[in-house]
C-alpha cells in the first residue's frame, strides 16, 4: 500500500511539474523569443529584430553603388509560408539599371537557408522583378541578401543589400 501511494505521489508530482514548466515556456513565446538548449542563446525574434516592412521601402547597397527598392510584398508585410516580392534595383540616382538580381534567404539565428530558391523574374516595362515563390517556411527572423550584378561591360556594378523580417 505504501509503494502504491509513493508511486500515486510520484506520478502527480511529475505531471504538475509539467504542467508548470509548459506554462512557463508558453510565456517566453509571447515575446516571440525562447531560450535554446544550455547556452541560452535566444531564438526567435525580438521587438528590436529586423526591418518594419512597408511597401516601397529602399536600402543603400554595402558597396555604395545601387539601391534596392522592395516595391511590394504580397501577402504585405511577408509572412510565414509563400511569398511573391517585387523588386527594383536603381543607381543612386534613381535610374533603373540592368543586369542580374538573385537572392539568399537564411535564418541567421537557426543557421540555415530557406530549401528552395525562388524563381526570379524582369518584367521590362515596369523595370522590376518578381521574386516567387519567397519561401519562409519557419516563425522567426529571416534574412533576405539581394545581390545584383550589372550588365553594363565598360563600368560593371556589383552590389547588395540586406532585408531583415521577423515571420510570426
Amino acid at each position: 500500500m505504501s509503494r502504491l501511494l509513493c508511486n500515486a505521489t510520484l506520478g502527480l508530482w511529475i505531471g504538475l511539474t509539467a504542467s508548470l514548466s509548459a506554462c512557463s515556456s508558453e510565456s517566453s513565446h509571447a515575446g516571440h523569443e525562447a531560450e535554446a538548449g544550455a547556452t541560452g542563446t535566444t531564438v526567435g525574434c525580438r521587438a528590436d529584430d529586423g526591418d518594419v516592412y512597408a511597401d516601397g521601402m529602399k536600402k543603400l547597397g554595402a558597396a555604395g553603388q545601387l539601391e534596392f527598392q522592395l516595391v511590394s510584398s504580397t501577402p504585405s508585410p511577408p509572412a510565414l509560408n509563400d511569398n511573391r516580392f517585387i523588386v527594383q534595383v536603381t543607381d543612386t540616382e534613381g535610374t533603373p539599371v540592368e543586369g542580374e538580381l538573385s537572392v539568399a534567404l537564411d535564418m541567421p539565428e537557426h543557421g540555415h537557408p530557406s530549401p528552395e530558391q525562388p524563381g526570379i523574374s524582369f518584367d521590362p516595362d515596369r523595370q522590376t522583378f518578381t521574386l516567387d515563390p519567397m519561401r519562409l517556411f519557419m516563425v522567426g527572423l529571416w534574412r533576405i541578401t539581394f545581390s545584383f550584378a550589372s550588365a553594363d561591360a565598360d563600368a560593371p556594378v556589383d552590389d547588395s543589400a540586406v532585408f531583415e523580417f521577423c515571420i510570426d
